[in-house]
């Protein structure tokens, strides 16, 4: 079918949505003129609005069509019928014609587009257009296509054609050009070019380079900030025949505001001239929600239908979701913000799988252990945020970034791998910016510093050689979490968690600044003795140390004997084998229940790895190893099974599990890496060099 039914417009097919809209965000009046530009699009649910954090009322709509999920066709027949005489409008239609068009470098090349509408009194004009351009294209793909459609949609001898070539040509590394803008219906002969994947010490250069003119101190702080705080960021610049002095950040984060305290953060950060509206703050960081059948009165009817053709196994749902924040920065102006709210019906699937039997004791060779090795680090490479960071660990304290930054990257120097040193100087660099004067480095910048977080940091450094920018105060820093006896505490006594917990109670309880033993046990990996005295004596009768934070034991004990290993593996001999054996059994037993867990097994692997009798165990060995090369995904990650308990400060029962709650590393950083470490210590084990692919 290429028409859609009669008046069945966007409008009508979200029901009472444009009606409902919070009134902080939407006034009466503006919602009435966003109705009216709501009938004037195809009823395909998938959009977004965008909304102005400050004081202004005008609320934009952005309409999304992709080119292999939707009905081109219909679509354009739909804006055909909508025609009117604006030159404008008869070029978004000779686009969208040419897109349609199955033959077309358009439809080939083209894989999604925006239309913007300015939501204004004056009426409904033609929609920006933004077009995408996949991220695989060569350079000169990317000028013949963007030549191709501009010249053919806006005519030739184009003022920013020069500029737009040189912006593609100083793309370097993984950076390109994802989306044109051509602004039809705005005074401005401007062509918008937004650019994904720029490193946080690449866009200065870039700017420079393509002749930007606002570049300077003001403008550093800004990236500085904005790099910090979101996952992922877009420059968006406007082009005439030179860099316009407006540009913006799309900002983009993970998890949404409820699992991600710096999308607020960075709006409090930005807003200290108090130029955003606070309940609109609000309303955007509380938009995510999802939608089924039966809880809104009008469900969209093409929706009902849609489900009829679908399998018993597959239904719809609306999600309802902020996508991304922007910020405009202009030389010698206010900052400007938007958040852009989006809206979208989505298929779920809920099909039972049955996992098929395979013999994992196959293709457990040396290159099957080297290609996964490689395959492992390009995963956590591409895992690496712009500005440096890694991040994992939903809490309700926000996301982890300056301790899974600091382990991650800790790990990846292990590996010694050539193609990971970028990546390893840029997350050093991130994370000196976080530094807190004598103090350390946290969960996140929101929590207080935590002694693993700045004793994995500290690691980090001497692994990959940058000890000597370590801050002056040094150990000094890591010995303010260690007591008498050589244990170490997550929260100092003399630290803002430990001044609280005082103030409220001397005699109160809180295990978060008891000696932890996974904790120890990463100081005693730096190589400081009190703490490996303090291991000496906790060691259970079964062999294995306790985590708190940590599901298992398995995280502590593999940590502890490695660094009595480095420490002294002769002195410690016994201590060692103890674990060993311990490590054994539970493998052994891990194995035979099929279903081992990846994580906890590569930590298993590391404490055997420590034997002094590592030969009599290499069958053993063999079969962890040949089950977490079965167990790695296409992506080249492992699941994620890194297993985080966070026990309430007062429960003194903590050892027993009860009422803790768990966090996995939802984002596969944590689990990946200690799995890549724990493979590639198996390939040093059987004197084979790890081979770069």
């Amino acid at each position: 079918m290429n028409n859609f039914p009669g008046n069945y417009s966007l409008l009508k097919a979200t029901g009472n949505f444009f009606k409902g809209l919070p009134d902080c965000l939407v006034t009466n009046k503006q919602s009435d003129i966003l109705q009216r530009t709501a009938d004037f699009f195809p009823p395909v649910i998938r959009f977004a609005l965008e909304c102005r954090m400050n004081h202004e009322q005008q609320v934009d709509l952005q309409f999304c069509i992709r080119r292999d999920e939707d009905n081109l066709p219909a679509i354009y027949n739909w804006f055909q019928a909508q025609s009117t005489a604006d030159g404008d409008y008869h070029r978004l239609l000779r686009f969208l014609e040419k897109w349609m068009d199955t033959s077309s470098c358009y439809h080939q090349y083209i894989p999604e587009i925006f239309l913007e509408a300015d939501v204004l009194p004056a009426g409904i004009k033609t929609p920006l257009l933004f077009f995408e351009l996949p991220s695989h294209l060569s350079g000169s793909q990317a000028k013949d296509t963007c030549s191709a459609v501009l010249n053919d949609i806006l005519g030739d001898n184009l003022p920013f054609s020069n500029m737009l070539n040189k912006i593609i040509e100083h793309c370097s590394g993984t950076a390109y050009v994802a989306y044109l803008g051509i602004q039809f219906s705005r005074d401005v002969a401007a062509l918008r070019v937004n650019v994904k994947n720029l490193m946080v010490d690449e866009i200065n250069p870039f700017l420079k380079e393509i002749g930007y003119p606002g570049t300077g101190p003001e403008l550093d702080s800004y990236i500085s900030l904005i790099y910090n705080y979101a996952d992922k960021v877009t420059l968006c610049i406007d082009i005439s025949d030179n860099v316009l002095p407006g540009i913006g950040f799309e900002c983009f984060w993970n998890a949404p505001p409820q699992k991600d305290g710096y999308w607020r953060y960075l709006i409090e950060q930005l807003n200290a001239l108090q130029a955003f509206d606070h309940s609109k703050i609000d309303a955007v960081l509380q938009w995510d929600k999802e939608i089924f059948p039966g809880q809104i009165k009008e469900w969209p009817e093409h929706l009902w239908l849609e489900s009829l053709q679908r399998k018993e196994y597959e239904f719809v749902f609306l999600k309802q979701w902020i996508s991304h924040l922007k910020v405009s920065y202009s030389p010698g102006k206010n900052i400007d913000l938007k958040a852009y709210l989006g809206y979208e019906s989505k298929w779920k699937t809920f099909k039972s799988t049955v996992a098929e039997d395979a013999d994992v004791m196959q293709h457990c060779t040396h290159t099957a252990i080297v290609q996964a090795i490689s395959k492992g680090t390009d995963f956590i490479l591409s895992n690496q945020q712009q500005s440096g960071w890694w991040k994992d660990y939903y809490v309700s304290i926000g996301t982890s970034d300056e301790w899974v930054t600091a382990y991650v990257a800790c790990h990846l120097a292990r590996l010694n791998d050539a193609k990971s040193q970028r990546a390893l100087h840029r997350a050093w660099k991130i994370l000196k910016t976080r530094y807190r004067e004598n103090e350390g480095w946290g969960f996140n910048a929101l929590i207080p510093t935590d002694a693993d977080s700045t004793i994995w940091t500290w690691l980090f450094a001497v692994t990959a050689q940058f000890s000597h920018e370590f801050p002056t105060a040094g150990f000094s820093i890591m010995h303010a979490y260690q007591d008498e006896e050589g244990g170490v505490i997550s929260y100092s006594l003399n630290g803002r968690v430990g001044r609280i917990t005082r103030e409220q109670n001397h005699n109160y309880f809180n295990g978060w600044q008891i000696p932890h033993f996974c904790v120890t046990a990463a100081y005693a990996l730096a190589g400081e003795q009190l703490a490996i005295e303090y291991l000496l004596k906790h060691q259970k009768p079964e062999g294995y140390w306790y985590s708190y934070w940590w599901k298992g034991p398995e995280y502590a004990t593999a940590i502890s004997t490695e660094a009595l290993y480095n420490k002294n593996a002769e002195k410690y001999r016994e201590i060692i084998i103890a674990a060993v054996n311990w490590a054994m059994n539970h493998a052994q037993l891990a194995l035979n229940s099929h279903l081992p867990n990846p994580f906890k097994l590569a930590l298993l692997l590391k404490t055997i790895l420590c034997s002094p009798a590592k030969i009599e165990k290499k069958e053993l060995l063999s079969a962890m190893v040949c089950h977490l090369l079965h167990t790695q995904e296409a992506s080249g990650s492992w699941p994620a099974s890194a297993e985080m308990r966070m026990p309430d400060p007062d429960n003194t029962k903590h050892e027993a599990d009860e009422n803790i709650k768990f966090f996995k590393d939802e984002r596969k950083n944590f689990s990946t890496i200690t799995i890549l470490d724990a493979l590639h210590k198996y390939n040093a084990y059987q004197y084979l060099p790890v081979t770069r692919l």
